[in-house]
């Protein structure tokens, strides 16, 4: 069953924007857009509630959420 990724399913913890369902972490870089380490977690995997997240759609929902929030620099890759 694919899942629909939702803004609700991630955090920030230290920079990093961590897919909670998955624990996919993934760190932006603070000024360029297209720029991220990627830690996949589960994605792609069934998770015991049955849900399979693609790693596309995790991947563009987390830019959405980080470019969404308030521009300040942190995390291991702010200048």
């Amino acid at each position: 069953m694919q899942t629909n990724v939702t803004p609700d399913e991630f955090e920030v913890r230290d920079g990093l924007v961590v897919h909670k369902p998955t624990e996919a972490e993934f760190i932006p870089h603070p000024t360029r857009e297209d720029s991220v380490l990627v830690w996949t977690g589960k994605i792609g995997k069934r998770l015991p509630n049955g849900a399979v997240y693609q790693y596309g759609d995790v991947l563009d929902a987390m830019k959405a959420f980080w470019w969404a929030r308030p521009k300040k620099a942190e995390g291991p890759l702010a200048a």
